[in-house]
């Protein structure tokens, strides 16, 4: 393919996807809010130290801590009956601390008082105890360290029933709303650094890109920011070639 067919190619999708549109996306455009922690992406054959150095890096949205809610009374209805009744104090609570009850292992879903009971009861890590898996979480503003306060005092904060308690479960993690949205911004980002590429070498050069059909990808980039990114490359050529 001649260089000013690619570019022409090149410009097309790029106005098409600034515009807003879907050019070769999958189905399932995520539209609400995801963990960081689950790479979209990595099961395509790209990992994480193939990351290209052009991508969006942008405040996260939100903070995540899982949690496990357990008892260890001897009757398992009543390890039941501690446990949904802290769960509920925890969900009343949640407003006015700042933080909101959800749950899910990729996109987050609102654990509410019409729905928590249906959270997965299951065997605990102990003999004789009981859990249930939920997450906390909080928006994001500024740095992580008050998110994990906020999130920490809440915690603390919830009352026991019987022998009932909440017990942290692995770190903080990050959360983004949308993440496909970014999709656009990522691509004109690529568009401009494959430009600027080529025009170093001269204007008898041009570049071709691929990989712009691939999935979004996001990473935790710090403590408080995440990392967009197709997993594109370019290639220049002398035009003509």
């Amino acid at each position: 393919m001649k260089i000013g067919k690619t570019w022409a190619m090149s410009a097309t999708l790029l106005l098409a996807v600034t515009a807003g549109g879907a050019v070769a996306q999958d189905s399932s455009n995520i539209r609400g809010e995801v963990r960081v922690s689950s790479t979209r992406g990595s099961g395509d054959g790209y990992f994480k130290e193939s990351v290209p150095v052009i991508g969006l890096r942008r405040l996260a949205d939100g903070a995540i801590q899982d949690i496990l809610v357990t008892s260890d009374s001897r009757d398992a209805n009543v390890r039941r009956q501690e446990i949904h009744a802290m769960l509920e104090a925890a969900i009343r609570r949640a407003d006015a601390a700042g933080v909101e009850l959800v749950t899910g292992s990729f996109e987050l879903t609102p654990v509410t008082l019409a729905n928590y009971r249906e959270l997965p009861l299951r065997m605990g890590r102990r003999s004789d105890t009981s859990e249930v898996a939920v997450v906390v979480k909080t928006k994001l503003a500024g740095p992580a360290d008050s998110a994990l306060r906020r999130i920490d005092g809440f915690i603390k904060a919830v009352p026991a029933t019987g022998r009932s308690l909440v017990e942290k479960n692995g770190a903080m993690q990050l959360t983004i709303v949308n993440p496909d949205q970014y999709r656009g911004p990522v691509v004109q980002l690529i568009a401009e650094e494959s430009r600027r590429t080529s025009s170093a070498f001269g204007a008898d050069y041009g570049v071709t890109v691929s990989g712009l059909d691939r999935h979004l990808v996001w990473n935790q980039a710090s403590e408080n920011e995440v990392f967009l990114y197709i997993p594109y490359s370019f290639t220049v050529l002398p035009k003509g070639a």
